[in-house]
């Protein structure tokens, strides 16, 4: 039988994305290895951070929780769900007061 996952973010620390100042891209990954349950990484950017044009060998599905992010024309707001299908590629710019959203690995 499969075994219910849960985490609270507010129990896990921020670490700085590599390759990005500290504080420019943040996250915390909320699942734990070996668990079963998908991949889900709440994301923080700093205001107006843009990442470039690139794509993932993976679906993914981006939960917008505060701040704004524009991928492509569009800007996601609170309660935005953006799903983005593996090999697309798009960039995403932060809003003026940020971004946090979560992340969740679907294929």
């Amino acid at each position: 039988m499969a075994a219910i996952v849960r985490v609270d973010e507010h129990d896990l620390p921020w670490a700085d994305y590599t390759g990005t100042a500290p504080g420019i891209v943040r996250f915390k990954a909320l699942t734990p290895r070996g668990s079963g349950a998908p991949s889900v990484v709440y994301v923080d950017y700093a205001p107006g951070h843009r990442d470039g044009v690139h794509r993932h060998d993976e679906d993914e599905v981006f939960l917008v929780t505060d701040g704004e992010v524009a991928i492509g024309d569009t800007v996601n707001g609170p309660g935005s769900m953006v799903f983005i299908p593996r090999n697309t590629e798009y960039e995403m710019f932060a809003g003026p007061e940020g971004v946090r959203f979560f992340r969740i690995v679907t294929g």
